[in-house]
This record gives structure tokens, sequence and C-alpha cells, in this order.
């Protein structure tokens, strides 16, 4: 008798519709995250005209032109993968080329929301 074979994650295809499933949970996780960091910004803008300015100052460098594009990208793809997965719930979008369609549609809008943010950041 033979044992069966282990195929592991990285040969396995997997529908687009998958993928962004995954990706809906790892965002939802990271979310915690940004929210957290908004959280401490929000902070230390508030301590006074000084904090604010030095606030502004690190969100328009290097790492807040970095960063800022990264988390918005975040909070887009959890937005878009739960409307989707809402409007799945509710039936609607049902069937093999709709939620194909659906799922692209949620990765291309998460990317240009991010892409915006390269755009219009300060």
């Amino acid at each position: 008798m033979t044992r069966p074979r282990d195929l592991g994650l990285l040969t396995l295809r997997l529908p687009v519709g998958a993928y962004v499933s995954i990706l809906h949970r790892i965002t939802g996780v990271l979310l915690l995250g940004v929210v957290g960091a908004a959280l401490v910004v929000l902070r230390a803008s508030l301590q006074g005209a000084a904090a604010f300015e030095g606030v502004a100052r690190g969100l328009r460098g290097p790492w807040g032109h970095a960063l800022g594009p990264v988390a918005v990208w975040i909070v887009a793809q959890h937005l878009y993968g739960g409307v989707r997965h809402l409007a799945l719930d509710a039936d609607w979008g049902f069937g093999r080329d709709r939620e194909r369609a659906s799922a692209i549609a949620v990765l291309v809008l998460a990317a240009a929301t991010a892409l915006g943010t390269v755009f219009l950041w300060p």
C-alpha cells in the first residue's frame, strides 16, 4: 500500500475567489495593526501644535509615502472583499463567471484605490 502524497499548498490551483477570500482574512488581521497605528498617530497629533506638525512631517516623509498607501490598500481590500462576501451571502452574483468577475473586480478596485493614494498623498 502506498502512502498518500502531500500535495502542498503551493501546488494547488485555487480559483481567484479563493485568493480574495484568503486576502480578506489576512487583511482583517492586518487591519488591527492599521487601526492601532492610526490611533497612536491621532493621539500624538492631538498633543499640541508642535506635535501635530511633527506627525504631519512624518506622514509627508518617506515612511508616510511607503506605509500610507499600504494601509489604504489593506482597508480597501478588506472593505471591497467584505462587500463581495455580503453580496454572495445575499445570493447576488452566484455562478462561476459572476463570482470570478466579482473577485477580479475586488482586486482591481483595491489596487486602484491604493494607486490613487500614491498620487494623492501629500
